[in-house]
C-alpha cells in the first residue's frame, strides 16, 4: 500500500511513501498519508494496473493544505505543470466545522476520464479540526501541540494501513 507507479516521459517510476515523507517532512503527516492513498485509488480506478503518464494527470483539490499539495506534486508534478487547482468550496466531504475545506479530490486525464476520491467522514476525529483551528489562532497549549503531533502521526499510519474502502469513497465522474 505504500508504493505506486507512474510514468515520467515513458519511464516507469516506482514511488514509495517513505520518499514522499522525506520530501514533505513532518508538517502535515495525516494529509500526505491520505493524499498518497488518494492518488493510488484514482490511478487504480482510471488506469487499472497500468502506470499513467504524469503529464496526463490533472487534480482539483478541495483542500488547500501543504500536505495534500506535496503528495500530489511528488507523485504527479501537477503543481509544477500548472495542472493543479484548489477549490475549498468543493461541495463534497466538507467536514471541518470551523471553515470551508473539502476532503475530496477530482483526478482526471486528457481523455476526459475523471474520478472523485473523498475521505470517509468518520476518519478524522472532531478534535483534529479543533487543533487545526487553535493552530491557526495561535491558542494551542504545549500539551495540545504534543497531542496534535501524535494524532497526526497516528492518522498517517492509519491512512496507510486501512483497507481502501474503509478510508475513501470513490466515484467515477466520467
Amino acid at each position: 500500500m505504500t508504493v505506486l507507479q507512474v510514468k515520467d516521459r515513458g519511464e516507469v517510476l516506482v514511488l514509495r511513501f517513505s520518499e514522499l515523507r522525506n520530501y514533505h517532512g513532518n508538517l502535515a503527516l495525516m494529509a500526505i498519508g491520505v493524499g498518497f492513498r488518494v492518488v493510488q485509488a484514482a490511478f487504480a480506478e482510471l488506469y487499472g494496473t497500468d502506470a499513467p503518464e504524469r503529464a496526463d494527470i490533472r487534480i482539483r483539490s478541495g483542500h488547500a493544505g501543504p500536505g495534500f499539495r506535496d503528495a500530489f506534486e511528488f507523485t504527479t508534478r501537477v503543481v509544477t505543470r500548472g495542472a493543479y487547482t484548489v477549490d475549498v468550496h468543493y461541495p463534497v466531504a466538507q467536514y471541518d466545522p470551523h471553515r470551508p475545506q473539502s476532503y475530496a479530490f477530482v483526478i482526471s486525464n486528457s481523455n476526459g476520464a475523471a474520478v472523485e476520491v473523498a475521505l470517509k467522514p468518520n476518519f478524522l476525529p472532531a478534535v483534529f479540526y479543533d487543533y487545526l483551528k487553535k493552530g491557526r489562532e495561535g491558542t494551542m497549549t504545549k500539551d495540545e501541540a504534543a497531542a496534535n503531533e501524535q494524532l497526526r502521526s497516528d492518522l498517517c499510519e492509519r491512512a496507510l494501513t486501512l483497507p481502501q474502502d474503509e478510508l475513501l469513497e470513490i466515484r467515477r465522474l466520467s
